[in-house]
Parts: C-alpha cells; sequence; structure tokens
C-alpha cells in the first residue's frame, strides 16, 4: 500500500467546539433536530467551508444559510 497525502489539517477541539455551535444555532434557526438527515448535510458543508479555509464563524453562519448566494438586484 501507498503513502497517502492528506494536505489538510486535523480539526482539533476549538474548531469542532466552533462548528458545532455554529451547526446548533442552524438547527434552532430552522427549528431542524440536530440528528436530522438536514443537519448531517449542513454539518458536511460547514466543515468543507472551514477546510477550504473559512474560519470567521459570521461568515460560515452566512455561507450556511447561503447568503452568499442571493443576487442582489440594487
Amino acid at each position: 500500500m501507498g503513502t497517502i497525502f492528506w494536505p489538510k489539517d486535523p480539526l482539533d477541539g476549538d474548531d469542532m467546539t466552533l462548528l458545532t455551535s455554529i451547526l446548533r444555532r442552524w438547527c434552532e434557526r430552522y427549528q431542524v433536530e440536530l440528528t436530522a438527515e438536514e443537519s448531517s448535510r449542513k454539518a458536511k458543508e460547514l466543515v468543507e467551508w472551514f477546510e477550504f479555509g473559512v474560519k470567521d464563524p459570521v461568515e460560515l453562519e452566512e455561507l450556511i444559510d447561503g447568503k452568499y448566494w442571493l443576487v442582489s438586484s440594487i
């Protein structure tokens, strides 16, 4: 078996605390159970954005809410 190169840093305890708190707030806002399938999809999306390099909690919340994808008519 060959060597596997993993270019991403592992998530540490602080990262997990941050991501969990953002996901919990999203679940509360949309009244989705933390164990629901929709919550799992949002958790995956959240981790992907975080691993992509987005570390700001406000920006992460806006990204999983889809606010960056809204087109303004102004």
